[in-house]
């Protein structure tokens, strides 16, 4: 895993990406996940501040010249990252599939972006694409995707897991 891809990762504007996405909560409707994904994608273009430019191809939403990689982008923000100590807890399943319904039963490497992008509703995380390839199993038209903590980078940054600390510490108190 290359330390400079994961500390670029780690200087995007976690706090202004996640509060976007979670203000997106009226489109959850099945209809509308789709729009509320690309509104999220290009937040993270916008705010990330990063050179990484929105390209929209399946399971490759961003080129990132400036590493010479590509990066999918999940966002499931319906689901935390966190409990209630500020500890990874168990990670929701990730999905991979396209909208066409095409996916073959192996991944081709070729068509899996170089890095995992996950936003979450407190946190977000990246893997890289060999973990993807190792852990992703074929089920229906596309793969499923289970993760442990271990197998992720969190990228959301230190002043970011002490906001929720305190948020989560203050809403206890109320």
């Amino acid at each position: 895993m290359s330390q400079a891809i994961v500390d670029a990762f780690k200087k995007f504007d976690w706090q202004k990406i996640i509060d976007y996405a979670n203000s997106l909560s009226d489109l959850n409707d099945a209809q509308l996940r789709f729009i509320k994904g690309l509104a999220i994608e290009i937040a993270t273009e916008t705010l990330s501040n990063s050179g990484m430019k929105y390209v929209g191809e399946k399971h490759r939403d961003f080129e990132w010249d400036d590493f010479d990689i590509d990066v999918e982008l999940k966002s499931i923000v319906s689901q935390g990252m966190y409990n209630n100590k500020g500890e990874v807890k168990t990670l929701p399943g990730i999905r991979l599939n396209n909208s066409m319904g095409t996916n073959k039963e192996t991944l081709d490497p070729d068509t899996i972006a170089d890095w995992l992008l996950v936003v979450l509703r407190d946190g977000a995380f990246v893997v890289p694409k060999q973990t993807v390839l190792s852990k992703a199993k074929h089920c229906g038209d596309g793969w499923d995707l289970r993760l442990s903590k271990d197998d992720i980078t969190e990228v959301r940054s230190e002043e970011h897991t002490s906001e929720l600390q305190s948020h989560h510490d203050l809403v206890c108190r109320l």
